[in-house]
């Protein structure tokens, strides 16, 4: 059974496995016009893919013994992505990060719901293999995370922004054999999305085999 949700990278080849080039004008040519973030160049450039991509699926489901028995799961997957995929210069709603100094590191929606859409596969791209940097502070760029934390004030418990004391904190319980200097709040931010990022993949994973049960 294939994965519902296609992370960026894994997107970029699926597109590349059928793009078409063989005349000037070829429809497939859409398929190559993705950086390896798969973002649409434009509005125009998703329905392109959109409309070939539904004209491709529609050719498997009538010639299913030449493709693989999950071909079009794949295919479902790849449009979905491409559905929701923003456009590079589209606003982008942020996200909370939730810290705690105990290490832990959670992510939801700013109503408190679960990450999904375009954050979701933003967030997936800093789990990737390899140096996971770019993706991280794309997502800081990009969405403006507000990572909080509860913390005592006045001998009541509230929930606030977290200050670099707080993010230098968790990240050495995160990485607590590392060398990086986690006062530098920049460092700390980077390792605090790249927690969050793992942290909602593993909620993804939980609720992918929930509900293969």
């Amino acid at each position: 059974m294939v994965n519902t949700k296609m992370k960026p990278t894994e997107a970029y080849e699926y597109a590349s496995s059928w793009g078409s080039l063989v005349r000037n004008g070829d429809p497939g040519a859409c398929m190559y016009g993705f950086q390896s973030d798969c973002r649409p160049q434009s509005e125009e450039h998703r329905k392109s893919v959109l409309e070939y991509m539904n004209g491709c699926r529609m050719y498997v489901v009538g010639n299913p013994t030449q493709y693989d028995n999950d071909e079009i799961e794949k295919m479902d997957a790849f449009l979905e992505f491409i559905k929701e995929r923003a456009i590079d210069g589209q606003e982008r709603e942020s996200f909370i990060i939730e810290i705690s100094s105990c290490g832990s590191v959670n992510a939801c929606k700013l109503d408190g719901e679960a990450i999904d859409g375009d954050l979701l596969n933003d967030l997936m791209d800093c789990t990737g293999s390899g140096d996971a940097e770019g993706p991280c502070q794309y997502v800081l760029d990009q969405y403006k995370p507000q990572i909080r934390t509860v913390k005592q004030i006045n001998g009541e418990y509230q929930n606030v922004l977290a200050d670099a004391e707080d993010k230098a904190a968790v990240c050495r319980e995160i990485v607590c054999d590392s060398d990086t200097d986690f006062t530098d709040e920049d460092n700390a931010n980077l390792y605090i999305v790249w927690e969050a990022a793992h942290s909602v993949e593993r909620e993804q994973d939980e609720q992918d085999e929930q509900d293969e049960e």
